[in-house]
């Protein structure tokens, strides 16, 4: 059996079981055709990740992995260039793209690129920057509205937060960085978004 790897992503701010579905299914779906070599489980904005991509790239490279294996375009990224580099740089080393809900592959069998493939990638790489920046419209005119009438955006006046108050409310974080774990692997367990372990390990 060829390789294949598993990338599964959230967004900080998605349902944190999310990550981990998509792993589930993806693994069930795909087991019988190609050795599950590793699996990619991280939270991070789909904005924001070219260097977790730069990483998966790598790990396949060196790995002999043949597969790389998501459930959408988005969970590669969210800006069409980063997409397009992704997949042009795992073709450039002979590594097929697969994206379950379309159930597309970059590569056909014989490890050439599939250009009609390549076309309804970049068609649904735009789709996804684009629902992106409606989303990120959407929040902005909600919020515009919501200062205008009188809203404060913010904590409230004499609420500031101590640094020991702080950390009593993440002491789960605390414990997960003192037995070692990483902040990526913190994240995972304790559902806590990047900022608030990286907060944390900074005030420990």
């Amino acid at each position: 059996m060829e390789r294949a790897i598993i990338v599964s992503r959230c967004s900080s701010n998605e349902a944190k079981q999310d990550v981990t579905r998509q792993t589930q299914e993806l693994t069930k779906k795909y087991a019988n055709q190609y050795e599950i070599f590793h699996v990619f489980e991280y939270y991070q904005s789909g904005t924001k990740n070219e260097a977790k991509n730069k990483e998966i790239l790598t790990y396949c490279v060196d790995n002999n992995v043949s597969h790389i294996i998501t459930s959408e375009i988005s969970r590669i990224a969210r800006k069409v260039k980063e997409v397009n580099t992704f997949i042009y740089t795992a073709e450039e080393h002979k590594i097929n793209v697969i994206i379950d809900n379309y159930n597309l592959h970059s590569l056909d069998k014989d490890k050439k690129i599939n250009v009609i493939t390549q076309m309804i990638l970049n068609i649904g790489a735009s789709f996804s920057a684009m629902e992106l920046e409606l989303t990120k419209t959407r929040m902005q005119s909600g919020l515009k509205k919501y200062v205008e009438g009188g809203g404060r955006i913010g904590r409230k006046e004499g609420s500031e937060e101590t640094t020991e108050q702080f950390l009593a409310k993440h002491k789960d974080v605390i414990k997960q960085l003192k037995n070692g774990q990483s902040i990526r692997n913190t994240i995972a367990i304790t559902g806590k978004s990047n900022m608030t372990v990286q907060k944390v390990k900074k005030l420990m």
